[in-house]
């Protein structure tokens, strides 16, 4: 914290990733270290495969539509170069942050970047947050975007991140594992792009259709593995009684991707009364249930 290089050996700077802004270069890298994979990264793949439009997420949602048609089909029709899913906050001090201009530019400002009192703004409109355009890690891209990102990429700022590094003590030489934060990294973000498209979008969606963040260790109440579980398997009760089903009382069922992308094509489960928790992995399955 006081601006001196900390050691990762005795004879190693500590060093660490970059953050998820890493991934532009990353595309750009070759696939393998063998010869023949020498010119073929990510990008030419895609282009080899003539793949216009790519859709990328955070791995820590489960309700994530991966491909969403929808999405992909508004910023087609938008004719976006890049675009990103938001959901409204949940609340001022909701640790997400929020999609806005920034000097005329779109970009993502951080939980830990905007005020208190920006975080509680109200828009006089509507009486709803003025920032409330939760960033959920849900982008779109073309691949023409992609391989321009190499042009501004030395233009990404960094963020300052607090972390506990572990390090070794210089006049001890021993390694020492911090219990609160002792140090910055510098990271980049994969949002660090917004402000260099030319065509922009934005696509709101419902969190409980699309966000249930996995953050949290078990059993900490909120972001954590059981929210997770407990939103899935709502979302397809959902589903389910939308498609004329009926669930017992404490009834837990999981549809699998390989019956229901988003709830369709449940029609035969219509009068149905589910009394049995379990997995439909083909529709057939709910008879078990029943």
């Amino acid at each position: 914290m006081d601006g001196k290089v900390l050691l990762g050996t005795k004879s190693h700077v500590a060093v660490a990733p970059d953050g998820n802004g890493g991934l532009y270069a990353a595309l750009r890298k070759p696939v393998s270290s063998k010869p023949e994979d020498a010119t073929r990264s990510v990008l030419s793949d895609l282009a080899a495969r003539k793949i216009n439009y790519i859709h990328s997420y955070c791995v820590d949602n489960c309700l994530v539509k991966v491909a969403d048609p929808i999405f992909i089909g508004y910023c087609i029709h938008k004719q976006s170069d890049c675009a990103a899913k938001v959901v409204p906050k949940s609340s001022p001090t909701e640790s997400v942050g929020v999609v806005a201009l920034r000097q005329s530019k779109f970009s993502v400002v951080e939980y830990s970047e905007i005020t208190e009192a920006q975080a509680e703004q109200l828009d006089p409109k509507t009486g709803e947050l003025a920032f409330r355009a939760g960033n959920i890690a849900n982008h779109f891209y073309t691949l023409q975007f992609l391989n321009e990102v190499k042009s501004f990429e030395d233009e990404l700022a960094y963020h300052i991140a607090r972390k506990k590094i572990p390090h070794v003590d210089i006049s001890s030489g021993e390694l020492i594992k911090p219990a609160k934060a002792n140090g910055m990294k510098l990271e980049m973000f994969v949002f660090d792009v917004f402000p260099f498209t030319k065509r922009f979008a934005v696509l709101e969606v419902s969190r409980s259709e699309e966000f249930s963040p996995l953050k949290n260790a078990p059993g900490t109440g909120s972001d954590d593995p059981e929210t997770s579980r407990n939103d899935l398997l709502s979302q397809h009760k959902r589903w389910l009684e939308a498609a004329g089903a009926k669930l017992e009382e404490g009834v837990e069922v999981e549809v699998s991707p390989l019956v229901s992308y988003a709830g369709e094509g449940l029609e035969s489960v219509k009068d149905k009364v589910v009394k049995k928790s379990g997995i439909l992995n083909a529709l057939k399955d709910l008879d078990a249930l029943v």
